[in-house]
């Protein structure tokens, strides 16, 4: 991992977001490329030149001692004016980078004025959405929660090549409902042969939970996680997370961080998703009309 593009509003949550991000590219010597938007407001020449001024105050006062004072500087600004929902497939494609952060308070103004962010159109670029309270300290635990019984290679190979840049341990976890509770064995073997190709010395867990967030919940106040990995085909368990109006006093979605992988699910995102269903039940009813 050499690039990272981070997304800034200059919000007291970018903040953290960028402080975060710097020293996750330090831990990877990689180097940063930070971007500023006004999400589709105009942008005079004297506009941009008062973003520009206040982008590189902004990435040299948040930056780690260690990369303020390096030299040359290794984070490069971007301005633009462009809305968010085309300026980050449009950037993924021309600086190619590894990694996507932002803050989690960013996604509503990302979404503004679209239905949904085009996350298929740069699926090899995980988003790294970073709670307000997250405090950045070396990965050792990624926790990927998924369906063991529905997996795709391609995925799979990205995930376990993110635990190796940090030299991190990853630990497979699938969350079933009660209704598929007579399919344990068969999801249990699934999980160990997933968690076999992992090779990271992982544990691998199998927890009876219809709701993802209450079971990641429960999963991180008696284990280790320091980021939540997930891979789905849009970000409405993404939106779940990060929502205020889930979270409780201490919850984890305000101190981990959630990355976000494009997977063309065939089944629903955690086997009992109730959006998934009724995005199914939409798609054929309108292949029947």
């Amino acid at each position: 991992m050499k690039k990272i593009l981070v997304l800034t509003d200059f919000s007291p949550n970018s903040v953290n977001t960028y402080g975060y991000a710097v020293k996750l590219a330090c831990q990877l010597k990689a180097n940063i490329l930070l971007l500023f938007s006004t999400n589709g407001a105009p942008l005079s020449i004297t506009n941009q030149l008062q973003y520009s001024q206040q982008l590189y105050s902004f990435a040299k006062r948040y930056a780690c001692d260690s990369r303020r004072h390096k030299e040359p500087h290794h984070t490069e600004c971007l301005i633009s004016g462009d809305a968010w929902a085309g300026l980050i497939p449009s950037m993924v494609e021309v600086h190619r980078p590894d990694l996507i952060i932002a803050g989690c308070g960013l996604l509503e103004a990302i979404e503004r004025g679209v239905k949904e962010l085009p996350v298929q159109e740069f699926a090899a670029c995980p988003i790294l959405w970073v709670p307000e309270k997250a405090t950045y300290q070396p990965w050792q635990d990624l926790v990927f929660a998924t369906d063991f019984t529905d997996q795709e290679p391609g995925v799979v190979q990205l995930v376990k090549s993110l635990a190796k840049d940090f030299n991190a341990k990853l630990h497979p976890i699938h969350f079933y409902p009660e209704t598929e509770a007579s399919h344990f064995v068969e999801i249990k073997k699934l999980g160990a042969e997933l968690n076999e190709a992992f090779n990271t010395a992982g544990s691998l867990h199998v927890i009876g939970e219809e709701d993802m967030m209450e079971g990641l919940q429960d999963f991180a106040e008696v284990n280790p996680a320091d980021v939540f990995v997930i891979a789905t085909k849009d970000l409405h368990l993404t939106r779940h997370y990060l929502q205020d109006a889930y979270r409780k006093t201490g919850a984890c979605q305000t101190k981990i961080p959630l990355l976000s992988l494009f997977q063309n699910k065939k089944k629903p995102c955690t086997g009992s998703c109730t959006y998934c269903k009724e995005v199914e039940t939409v798609g054929a009813a309108l292949v029947a009309e």
